[in-house]
């Protein structure tokens, strides 16, 4: 053989035994991800819940980048294409399209895909009642630096209309109800702008979503531009880091807040839309901006005990449990990691309530930690459950082998927000119809 061929067959050989298993990785890695995609739909979870890359699988060349950068490993690639394969654990924060470097993936909002009830609205983020916007997470958009850009672009907008003189000196140009990520930067934005307007907070003071979150739970941000403040540069901030700097910018530069008030209406009175407030304040202005989030109005069980002091949806320090029998109810991350939490307490007895069999919306990280949590005992997982009733001592809870009985001081329910259907619609904002299920 000569000194050429023997080169040839070494080559060839080499690039076998590198091409041959890397083939062979690849396949099992596409038939574990069309799994996984067929899995998610067939538990109800083939949808995403709001925002969610679309992927032009023309333009693909199955790189994997996007796979790779996704927190929630919601994208995994089949035959060579990426694909969403867990759609309910995406959030939409666009690291996925900015990574592509064929520019594949785009973030799209689409109402006929998503979970979740969305209003409808224009390309500013106009309901169909004029001169009412509705950002950030109520619209659909989750994330801080969504938040933020919706609320400049709101403001705008409304910049922007054609000029109007004021009907009188107390008619603002707009009304922004919530001190959240989206209604503090539409707040700001309008500082920029020179317009006049008032920003009015249930709470007593500003945060919005923020607020709800558990001591020390990291918030996963990139970098993002604040109106009339600067950048924020860190990816990752804890609660307290985040509403310092809340503060921080209310400080710095004197957006004005109304708290401790909560909207209950708006009318319209001539041109003039009036907000009303449940303390009896009514505030006229041109334009309103709904920011005021999902998470404040959290899911409820109905069912018996639930009006009892013990139970709370909201979990924000995990140290006031201590040495308490504590039960949590949901299958979500927040639920996954107030249990966790709770269960490194001194004393702390955790136990958590999951309606299905597994952990299909959470980060893979968080589902691990609670299977690991479970095997060490620390957190007792009841799947396929309901809480049927809850009394002073203890929860029934409804399972499929029966109704089980649970010694109990604290119930934490963390099942998610709703809406506040209600008010949006005595408002006049309507929602975008769900397509109905054929029927066989």
């Amino acid at each position: 053989m000569n000194e050429q061929l023997l080169t040839l067959v070494v080559t060839i050989l080499l690039a076998l035994l590198v091409v041959v298993p890397y083939w062979i990785m690849i396949r099992r890695r596409s038939r574990k991800h069309k799994a996984n995609k067929e899995l998610s739909a067939s538990l109800g979870h083939g949808k995403p819940v709001a925002q969610h890359p679309r992927i032009n699988e023309r333009l693909c060349i199955g790189c994997g980048a996007c796979t790779i950068v996704c927190p929630e490993k919601a994208l995994g690639l089949i035959d060579g294409v990426a694909h969403l394969i867990h759609p309910a654990q995406c959030v939409g924060h666009g690291i996925c399209a900015e990574t592509c470097p064929v520019s594949a993936i785009t973030i799209v909002l689409d109402p006929g895909l998503s979970t979740a009830d969305l209003p409808l609205l224009d390309k500013n983020f106009e309901s169909q009642v004029s001169r009412i916007y509705v950002i950030g997470e109520l619209g659909g958009m989750a994330l801080i630096r969504n938040a933020v850009a919706q609320g400049k672009q709101v403001a705008d907008t409304i910049a922007d209309q054609p000029p109007q003189a004021l009907a009188s000196p107390d008619v603002c140009d707009l009304i922004i109800v919530g001190a959240g990520p989206a209604g503090l930067s539409a707040a700001l934005r309008a500082m920029e702008r020179g317009l006049k307007f008032v920003l009015i907070e249930k709470e007593s003071s500003p945060g919005g979503t923020i607020l709800n979150y558990p001591r020390q739970k990291l918030v996963l941000t990139a970098p993002l531009k604040i109106p009339f403040y600067g950048w924020l540069k860190k990816r990752e901030l804890t609660k307290e880091e985040l509403l310092k700097i809340w503060k921080d910018i209310l400080d710095k530069t004197g957006v004005p807040v109304l708290a401790g008030k909560t909207l209950t209406g708006v009318r319209r009175q001539g041109d003039v839309l009036v907000a009303e407030t449940a303390d009896g304040t009514q505030i006229p202005g041109r334009n309103v901006v709904l920011a005021l989030g999902r998470r404040a109005h959290p899911r409820k069980l109905g069912v018996p005990g639930e009006v009892s002091s013990k139970v709370t949806y909201q979990l924000l320090d995990a140290g006031q449990y201590k040495n308490s029998r504590v039960l949590v109810v949901g299958a979500g991350d927040s639920a996954i990691e107030a249990a966790i939490g709770l269960s490194l307490q001194k004393g702390t007895i955790v136990s958590l309530a999951n309606r299905s069999d597994g952990f299909p919306k959470a980060k893979p990280q968080n589902r691990d930690r609670i299977l690991q949590a479970a095997v060490q005992q620390r957190v007792r997982l009841f799947y396929n459950a309901e809480v049927a009733d809850i009394r002073p001592a203890e929860v029934i809870l409804k399972t499929l082998q029966g109704r089980e009985t649970i010694a109990n001081d604290y119930v934490i329910v963390l099942a998610g927000g709703e809406l506040p259907t209600a008010l949006l619609e005595k408002i006049g904002i309507t929602f975008h119809e769900k397509p109905k299920a054929s029927v066989s």
